[in-house]
């Protein structure tokens, strides 16, 4: 379980442990950068909770792959798996995006309206709250109240890159779990774009990107991250190449170049898109650590849709 996950050992077990006696936690806390190996847990943890035919925690504790919910999960359709962040509450509130500075007590308040509502598909539901250290105090003291009392069959993950904002009260409801940074945390068989793209970048190590990897890098990348066309995994390990092999100013030069051009593919979210494009850049060119760059870029281009 957890197999592909290789540096969080310590949270791998932890969960596995709970998976295996029944004994799951309905409110977790975890800490800690980078944002994609949260949600790599957090998607591996709601698959194997979820599946249809390995539906014994206790025998079978780990995800079948094969039912119809598990290639969900694959497909990047989570149907009872809800993101409480700014992007769900500027849609609640009918407002833009980039007025979004706290995480409201009316935001919390939906959720909780939510959590009493019967599961579409799954068994158990979860709520992923992002970033937990954003909510006002009014909207800790009503998840708190959640907290107390949490329906069945429902787990809260608040995810923060430190804990010290949320209220004790909070965090002593919690199980808290530390994510330790990795530049290699994953290992799976690559598909046969990764590999394309994996083997057209060694080849090109010592020189710019060229028309092959453009081919990959461009249009297509930022289409499918943008589109939920690609998994978790497929989005990691293309992250991953592309830092190792000194592409990462070229690859997301390459992206803003086709955001402009086809700004229409992309028209309600392109000031979105180039701000995260640009943002990221910026970043890369102050030496900040190139792959935990592309990973939270690839992630907010995901959430965008």
């Amino acid at each position: 379980m957890f197999k592909n996950i290789l540096s969080q050992q310590k949270i791998n077990k932890i969960l596995s442990d709970q998976i295996k006696s029944g004994k799951i936690v309905h409110s977790y806390i975890f800490v800690g950068t980078p944002n994609s190996l949260k949600y790599l847990v957090i998607i591996e943890f709601a698959k194997i909770l979820n599946c249809a035919i390995n539906n014994n925690p206790k025998i079978y504790y780990e995800a079948c792959e094969k039912c119809t919910s598990c290639k969900k999960f694959s497909k990047n359709i989570y149907p009872d798996l809800h993101f409480i962040d700014f992007k769900k509450q500027a849609k609640i509130q009918k407002e833009n995006i980039e007025k979004q500075k706290i995480l409201k007590i009316d935001t919390i308040r939906h959720m909780q309206k939510e959590m009493y509502i019967k599961a579409y598909e799954m068994k158990w539901k979860f709520f992923i709250i992002d970033p937990a250290e954003k909510m006002s105090i009014l909207a800790m003291n009503s998840l708190l109240k959640v907290l107390e009392e949490p329906p069945k069959n429902t787990i809260i993950i608040l995810l923060a890159n430190h804990k010290e904002m949320i209220l004790k009260t909070i965090v002593s409801r919690s199980q808290i779990l530390f994510f330790q940074s990795s530049d290699c945390f994953l290992n799976f068989e690559s598909n046969s774009e990764i590999f394309a793209l994996n083997k057209t970048l060694s080849e090109n190590k010592k020189s710019n990107i060229d028309k092959n990897v453009k081919n990959i890098t461009n249009v297509s990348l930022l289409y499918k991250i943008i589109n939920q066309k690609l998994s978790f995994s497929e989005i990691l390990m293309i992250s991953k190449n592309i830092s190792n092999n000194s592409s990462a100013l070229e690859c997301i030069d390459i992206m803003i170049n086709d955001a402009e051009r086809n700004f229409k593919a992309y028209l309600n979210i392109i000031s979105y898109i180039l701000d995260l494009l640009n943002k990221a850049r910026i970043l890369l060119l102050k030496n900040i650590n190139v792959q935990n760059v592309l990973d939270n870029l690839f992630f907010d281009l995901l959430n965008l849709k």
